[in-house]
């Protein structure tokens, strides 16, 4: 089972949990309807992106064998039939659309766009400085646009300015963990990394973390939150924000860390206690 879940990426679904958002921040994530198309949206997204995820780990082999942690990973230290991967990522992805399809055919749309951009970071943007990052962040705001299709509820521009922003830090913080971590052979892994530095990547991530703060605190003041909650205490949320950012930032300077958000959040206990925090205050003001 730990073989199967490694290989699916299981620990990746985490990033499709973006699809719930618009319901989430709409108000409306009560109304079960509502809840099952978005359900029914992550559960087909999970098998999209485990189809690609397998097709981008079968690709990246040889490179991941040099990472200290990536090497662990399925394809790069055991052989696998190429016709079972190449059905196994068929399947997963066939299988995976027909679920979008059921929602309606707005997200089975995103659901093939986003199979495209994923393709275009694997066969040419991952070796393109910034643009690297730029599809990583694209992705989270797919999965956006499938919640807002698929709960029939479009968020604010401040909201998914601020996701798209989060994301583009989130990448860059990773790709400053992997030219810490793996120094002279940092490029040997990603070609990409011998076009950036750690001075460049410091200062991408300060204005990345700068505007994400920006735009959510301008979220939490826009009039539609105001008068969703009847009140402007949603602009305190903003504290559980920074502290986010900052923890983090903490984690990755100084703990050297920051491969894998996911895992981060998972095994930090004050960056996982302030973002259950976040939400339950967030939902308290969006359902009181």
């Amino acid at each position: 089972m730990k073989f199967v879940s490694e290989l699916l990426r299981v620990k990746q679904w985490v990033k499709n949990t973006f699809i719930f958002f618009p319901a989430l921040f709409g108000g409306q994530l009560q109304e079960f309807s509502l809840l099952l198309n978005c359900l029914i949206a992550y559960v087909g997204f999970c098998l999209v992106s485990s189809g690609l995820y397998i097709l981008n780990d079968y690709l990246d082999r040889d490179k991941d064998r040099l990472h200290p942690k990536k090497a662990q990973r399925p394809l790069a230290r055991s052989k696998i039939d190429r016709n079972v991967l190449t059905s196994l990522i068929i399947g997963l992805i066939a299988i995976g659309l027909v679920i979008c399809n059921q929602v309606n055919q707005s997200v089975l749309t995103i659901a093939v766009i986003y199979i495209f951009i994923h393709l275009g970071y694997n066969f040419y943007a991952k070796r393109v400085v910034l643009l690297d990052v730029a599809f990583i962040a694209a992705g989270f705001q797919i999965r956006i646009w499938a919640g807002a299709l698929a709960s029939s509820i479009f968020p604010s521009v401040w909201l998914q300015m601020c996701v798209f922003l989060l994301a583009l830090f989130l990448g860059f913080t990773k790709r400053r963990y992997e030219l810490s971590t793996l120094k002279d052979k940092a490029s040997e892994h990603r070609s990409v990394l011998s076009h950036y530095t750690s001075y460049l990547l410091d200062q991408i991530i300060i204005i990345c973390s700068t505007l994400a703060i920006t735009f959510y605190g301008l979220y939490t003041i826009s009039f539609d939150i105001v008068h969703r909650v009847g009140n402007q205490n949603m602009v305190y949320s903003v504290a559980f924000v920074i502290y986010g950012i900052f923890r983090y930032l903490y984690l990755v300077h100084v703990k050297k860390l920051g491969d894998e958000p996911g895992e981060v959040l998972a095994t930090d206990t004050p960056l996982l206690i302030n973002v259950l925090l976040w939400i339950f205050y967030v939902g308290f003001l969006l359902y009181n």
